[in-house]
Formats: C-alpha cells, structure tokens, sequence
C-alpha cells in the first residue's frame, strides 16, 4: 500500500508540473531564411486505468500507462515543398516511425505527398488520439488496414476550395500482403464538404471548441484485390464510411458538438479479418465558464460492430484546446451473444507542445 501511494502522489506531482509547464510552451520554429524553416513539437498521453478483469468479476487490474509520446518534425526546404517527420512510442518498448512524407505544395487546390502519411480515411483517423472529442480512439468501429496507426506507404493528391470549404484526398498505398502470385495496391479517397466555417488542412478535428461552427459531411473509401483468401482463391477488400460533425455555439453557455459515423468493411465474409459494419454516435457539450485554468466538458459516446459495442462516458477538464486537457469517464464493454458486460475507469492527460 505505502509503495502504490507513493506511485500515485509521484504520477499526481508529475500531472500537475505538466499541466503548469504546458501552458508555457509553443511550437519552436527555427526561420533558416525567407524561405527555409524548420519547427518541433511533441505529444504526450498518459492514463490511469482501472480495467475489469472479466465481465462481471468485480476485479480490477490497476495500471499507469504512456499511452503516446510523439516527436513533431516539419520543415520547408523551398517555397513549394515541405518534409514532416513523426515518430511515436506507444509504451511497448519501440519507437516507431509515425510519418514520414515529402509534399509538394504549389497551391491550396492541388498537393502531391509521398511516403508514410495518414491514408484517405474517417474523421476519427485523420484527427489521430490527441484531436478527438473522447479520450480513447474508436478502434471497435475505425478499423481501416495500415501499417502503423492508420499510416501506409505511398502517394496521394490532395486538396481543398475556399479554405476548406471543400476537401479532397486520393492516394496509392502498400495496402496489405497480395496472394495469387500478384502484388496489388490498396486505392484510397476521401470528400469532405463543409456546410459552415471551412476547415483547412488535410488532418482534422472532431471539435474546435467553439471558434467554429461545423456541419462536416464526409465519405471515404479503400480497396484492394487479391487480399482475401476464400476457397483457395484471392478475393478484394473494399471499406467504406460516411461521417458527419455538427458543432454550434450556443449563445453564451458554450459549445455543442455531435459526430456520428456509419462504416462497412468487405472482407469477403470472413468475420476474423474484420468483415462487418458498425457506427459511432457522440455528443459533447463545452461550458464556457471557466472553473480554475479550464472548462468543463461532459461526453458521451456509443460505438457499436457486430454485436460487440463500447459506450464511454465522461467528462474533459480543457485547459489549451487540445494542446493540454485531462479526461476522466467509465467505459462498458458488451462483446454481445449475452455475455456479460466488463467495465474500464480512465483517467488520463495529454499535452502537446
């Protein structure tokens, strides 16, 4: 007991220097001249997690985890081209190569980026685990193939209208292992039209905090032949979803959001490499008082495949947008057929610079 308290005063004095020393910091950007820059940033996410052992046990396993420490590396080489570099450790002991891509930039209509990138895919995909409105990614219903965290290796062309107004994105991929002897590519895409305020830039947000008003409707698709073996013979995979974000501010009192998305996934009936569909429904509201450095923000989220469903409820104590905010919410999961349900408490922390 007096070990495990220790642990936790030590984890609680570590929480709150970042908090404190988060709130000082800013992207550092280095201008070599006019045209050449370099910056550097970084995240960080760390949970405590209070996990059910079985349904209905009644058992906890205890555990404090570093969830994502990231390195944030971009730079312009020449008016139209630009290099960002990424690297994340998920706390399994490696270092991993989150992006790795070259872009070429002549214009806001039409971008060429080659090499490991975020693939054409959902809104929760693109905004990565730091720009969501729950603290943990929707992994029961956003299961799009990938090498590293929704990444491939490839090329795609991207763009946008009137700043985001409307955006697309179309790309090649490594995609998955080929059978037959054949050696296919996985073709992705992505539209997104903006009803509202535009978004800019290819990544995005499931909430701004009320500095927009969103009405986001999006689609995404991915396929690729010969990746599928059933009855001895290759078959494709095709995936597709829509998605959709509202958020309003609402007078005074702050900012509603909701977000809803619908996916399926062609895996040739084969349930065990992910065959099926699903949806994700949440609804957030942000309080615009401020109560001590931040502001309150309640959610709850529902995802549901297959049979199987997670619901997450909880509330976000926003200090600097997304760059420092502490979660704290109750998970339920139902993996369905009538087997009892199991429970998860998280706390956790992220903070980027």
């Amino acid at each position: 007991m007096k070990r495990t308290f220790t642990h936790c005063l030590a984890a609680l004095s570590v929480l709150i220097v970042l908090i404190s020393s988060s709130l000082a910091f800013g992207q550092a950007k280095i201008n070599m001249d006019d045209m050449r820059w370099v910056s550097i940033g970084g995240g960080l996410r760390t949970a405590f997690r209070s996990t059910e052992t079985g349904p209905n046990s009644g058992t906890y396993l205890k555990d404090f985890n570093l969830e994502n420490i990231r390195l944030y590396v971009n730079a312009q080489l020449h008016t139209d081209f630009q290099v960002e570099f990424n690297t994340e450790y998920d706390g399994s002991g490696d270092i991993n190569v989150l992006d790795a891509v070259v872009k070429y930039q002549p214009s806001p209509y039409f971008n060429i980026w080659m090499g490991r990138h975020l693939v054409p895919s959902d809104r929760a995909n693109l905004d990565g685990p730091f720009f969501l409105n729950a603290y943990d990614y929707p992994g029961l219903v956003s299961r799009y193939p990938g090498i590293f965290a929704g990444r491939d290796n490839g090329v795609s062309v991207n763009g946008e209208v009137q700043g985001g107004r409307f955006k697309y994105a179309f790309g090649i991929y490594e995609g998955m292992a080929s059978f037959g002897g054949s050696d296919t590519l996985l073709y992705g895409g992505r539209v997104v039209g903006n009803l509202l305020d535009p978004e800019s830039g290819y990544y995005n947000s499931s909430t701004y905090y009320g500095e927009k008003d969103i009405l986001a409707l999006g689609f995404a698709f991915q396929h690729q032949s010969d990746v599928i073996v059933v009855g001895g013979t290759p078959e494709a995979f095709t995936g597709y979803n829509v998605d959709l974000l509202f958020e309003k501010k609402v007078f005074e009192m702050g900012a509603a959001t909701i977000e809803g998305a619908w996916y399926n996934y062609d895996y040739q009936d084969v349930i065990a490499a992910g065959d099926g569909s699903g949806y994700l429904a949440e609804g957030a509201f942000l309080f615009s008082k401020e109560v001590g450095i931040g502001k309150f923000q309640p959610f709850v989220r529902y995802q549901d495949f297959r049979e199987q469903s997670i619901l997450d409820t909880g509330v976000n104590y926003i200090i600097r947008g997304h760059s420092a905010r502490v979660s704290a919410f109750w998970g339920v999961f139902d993996p369905g057929a009538g087997t009892a349900k199991s429970n998860q408490f998280t706390v956790g922390a992220q903070f980027q610079f």
